[in-house]
């Protein structure tokens, strides 16, 4: 969701359009446009696909002055359509991007899409699909698109799935994109200490600039310290570790530079993008790491639905023992998370034991993670006072929900307490109290991950449940839900 103009060369949808329209053309050059529709002076080769109206209007735009603009729709497949003409190639990749906006009051769901004749008959395919809020240009995208082989005919256009609403395009673009090779974090076509030092600034939070596509040397789908590991191995002992090529645009940068905060607020740096406007609860687990197998059936269980949880781990059980768990949640894009030093109770503690048992805590999860960053705390046995207000270097996300695990609930009292809020329309934005040493919690978990997916909701970090949902978190603080 953006909400200004900007031109983005991603990937996108296709689809089809009368034939009456003019075909786009391109210059077959790796990483430079080869569609670029802004609408300033025309309409770019677009035309209606039916009986709709697509017109130019000053009334919106995401860059420049001008957009398109479709109206008058009778069918949620009416939209504004270009043919692609013989300069695009069946069974290469290009990436597609488009803006989007439209002002009914609610979400509506919206494709980028593509019409093409396979020889028999005429085929859709879908390229891009968001969800789009009413009054925001949001962008839809795909860097990897490949038309399908032995494809013609073939017209890009954008739709609704349901609504017939009208709605305005800007900004569409492609672009053939361009090959590096993993690790090559600054894309200058070299893998060198300079992609090691940018790579190690931006898991520090400093300003960086990186490139997800050749920064992700595991392809999960993050930056984090297992990738910045795997570089490092790359750079000591190029003989035995080789790259991969991977595709990209001249847009696909990520940057780190922080934004100004107020006082005490905490820096959020959650990739929300995810989590689509689904409803969001933060299943959070206390006391790890263990010696046993719950951690990996929890996680295995979250990861079969796409979810996300946060694990608050206490300082001194870390040993070589167990440190490839945390290691493990942090790859698979789980929130590594603070449960002290000790574990003891830090209501009436002084400043130096309040903050003594943060920072040993925050030091051991650094070392394993090879990284330089804060965490977030939960307190033990939940003590909090003025003295922990006060003097706790971050955020302290409590307890909305009480899964009553360490109580000895079983595991149908977990799955139904957590049932039982959602159905009453209170869990949504909360965050749940439960510890990855109990068994009973363990399989509640395998139980509510399929249910919780198929009842609209997404398992998310606390750090991903307040990004999603513009809420910020403040040190020393209690949170028992993002609202």
């Amino acid at each position: 969701m953006v909400n200004k103009k900007r031109t983005i060369a991603r990937g996108l949808c296709a689809s089809v359009i009368a034939l009456i329209c003019t075909a786009a053309t391109i210059s077959a050059s790796a990483g430079q446009k080869l569609l670029n529709a802004g609408f300033e002076s025309g309409l770019d080769g677009f035309a209606a696909r039916a009986n709709e109206t697509v017109s130019r209007s000053s009334a919106k735009a995401y860059e420049g002055s001008y957009s398109l603009m479709v109206s008058d729709r009778s069918a949620a497949w009416n939209g504004a359509a270009v043919l692609l003409d013989n300069s695009w190639k069946s069974g290469e990749t290009y990436a597609f991007s488009c803006a989007v906006y439209q002002a009914s009051g609610a979400d509506v769901n919206m494709k980028l899409s593509l019409q093409y004749s396979d020889g028999t008959d005429t085929q859709y395919v879908q390229i891009s699909a968001g969800v789009v809020p009413s009054d925001t240009w949001t962008v839809l995208s795909n860097p990897t698109y490949e038309i399908p082989a032995g494809a013609s005919s073939r017209y890009l256009y954008i739709e609704t799935e349901e609504s017939l609403c009208d709605f305005y395009v800007d900004a569409v673009t492609c672009e053939i994109p361009t090959q590096y090779r993993k690790g090559d974090v600054n894309h200058d076509e070299a893998i060198d200490s300079q992609d090691l030092r940018a790579m190690l600034a931006f898991l520090q939070g400093q300003d960086a600039v990186v490139n997800l596509d050749t920064a992700d040397m595991n392809s999960d789908g993050r930056i984090n310290a297992i990738d910045l590991t795997i570089l490092r191995r790359h750079l000591i002992y190029p003989q035995r570790y080789t790259t991969t090529t991977t595709t990209t645009t001249t847009t696909t940068t990520a940057t780190t530079a922080k934004p100004e905060l107020k006082p005490g607020q905490w820096y959020n740096t959650a990739d929300v993008s995810w989590i689509q406007g689904r409803k969001t609860v933060a299943l959070s687990f206390d006391d790890g790491p263990v010696n046993n197998d719950n951690a990996n059936r929890i996680h295995a269980a979250l990861t079969k639905e796409g979810f996300h949880a946060t694990f608050f781990y206490i300082g001194k059980q870390i040993n070589g023992g167990n440190q490839s768990e945390i290691q493990k949640a942090e790859s698979l894009g789980f929130e590594v998370a603070n449960h002290t030093w000790n574990h003891d109770d830090l209501k009436g503690a002084s400043q130096y034991k309040i903050q003594s048992e943060y920072n040993q805590c925050k030091d051991k999860l650094n070392s394993v993670l090879g990284v330089n960053r804060d965490y977030l705390v939960r307190l033990p046995f939940l003590g909090y006072d003025n003295n922990v207000k006060q003097f706790m270097p971050a955020p302290c996300p409590n307890c909305g929900i009480d899964s009553k695990d360490w109580a000895r609930a079983s595991t149908s009292d977990i799955v139904k307490t957590i049932q039982d809020a959602a159905r009453g329309g209170y869990l949504n934005g909360q965050v749940v109290l439960m510890h990855e040493t109990e068994p009973a919690t363990v399989a509640a978990v395998e139980q509510l991950c399929p249910w919780l997916a198929q009842n609209g909701y997404a398992v998310v970090t606390v750090s991903e449940m307040f990004k999603v949902n513009n809420k910020d978190m403040y040190n020393g603080n209690t949170y028992n839900s993002c609202w």
